[in-house]
């Protein structure tokens, strides 16, 4: 049985590690250093037997990745139920009155241009959006704020959130694995906080959130000129999987050997993890070892489930 280190990280990071481990297909140990790690969380909240994932206290584990783009090897985890506050709710397709708006990480939009400041959109977009959505018949909630436990989260999404629209990330990492349909904003700027270079910063959002079900913004105005109509229709083509992720495009392929990921259009879509000489070496090697070879070189149609 594998061991690997899953540090306190942000809820993107730890969605894409626990479903990189459970895309291996075998019993696994998640060894953390905390106690309240959210990893105990996802567990229970997912109903992930113990012949799939045990999670322990300490830190003699494989080496913690440190990156959300795994899942672009492979599938986000998902579960057919969720249990919350004591009672089970089904994670199927449900009518839903409500669109959850993630605006920023909880400490406002600040002046910052480097991540994760880089992802948020301006105020002023934020507020053209809340009239959107409110026009197109919707309840708005934002959870922004950090005092929201992972359950809550996970209840709202789940029983009132038709689909999620925002800043590319973590509240769009758990809608991937509750299968609920995204709508993503495009960065403002490169990671570093330096102005971007199109078309490549199209492709950033698309590079960690390897989703059928999503559909990536190149601008906000794009989404502000949909008609209600159009936004039902669009949420009606994600709950089938019909995103634009170019990762998904049938030009894009991998090589199976150097797992390197190239479009049609000749853009490297390669996780950044790979540049890195250690990290890179050993995610090769994880995912050589341990994924099942047609996880990559075609991707699955929905996200890979597992026996409770």
């Amino acid at each position: 049985m594998h061991r690997y280190n899953i540090r306190p990280q942000g809820l993107g990071i730890i969605i894409t590690q626990l479903s990189f481990v459970l895309a291996a297909q075998r019993s696994a140990v998640a060894v953390v250093p905390n106690p309240d790690n959210m990893v105990y969380d996802l567990k229970r909240i997912f109903a992930i037997p113990d012949s799939r994932l045990i999670v322990e206290l300490g830190t003699d584990g494989l080496p913690d990745l440190e990156t959300d783009e795994l899942c672009t090897y492979a599938p986000y985890f998902h579960s057919d139920t969720v249990n919350l506050f004591g009672h089970q709710y089904s994670t199927a397709r449900k009518k839903k009155p409500c669109v959850a708006l993630a605006m920023h990480h909880g400490t406002g939009l600040g002046d910052s241009k480097s991540m994760p400041y880089n992802k948020f959109a301006t105020a002023d977009e934020y507020n053209q959006a809340f009239q959107k959505l409110t026009d197109s018949g919707y309840d708005v909630i934002t959870m922004n704020q950090r005092g929201m436990t992972l359950e809550q989260k996970v209840y709202v999404l789940n029983e009132l959130c038709d689909f999620v629209v925002g800043y590319e990330g973590g509240l769009h990492h758990l809608a991937h694995v509750l299968q609920i349909p995204c709508v993503v904003f495009p960065w403002q700027y490169n990671d570093a906080g330096g102005d971007p270079v199109y078309p490549g910063m199209y492709y950033e959002t698309h590079r960690f959130q390897p989703d059928r079900g999503t559909w990536f913004l190149k601008t906000v105005d794009e989404f502000l000129a949909w008609t209600p109509a159009e936004l039902t229709t669009m949420i009606d083509r994600l709950h089938d999987q019909q995103g634009n992720n170019i990762l998904f495009d049938p030009d894009t392929a991998i090589d199976p050997n150097t797992l390197t990921i190239t479009a049609g259009n000749g853009r490297d879509l390669t996780p950044r993890i790979m540049w890195c000489e250690t990290r890179g070496k050993y995610t090769t090697a994880f995912v050589k070892e341990h994924l099942p070879l047609e996880n990559m070189v075609k991707y699955p149609v929905k996200s890979m489930t597992y026996t409770t």
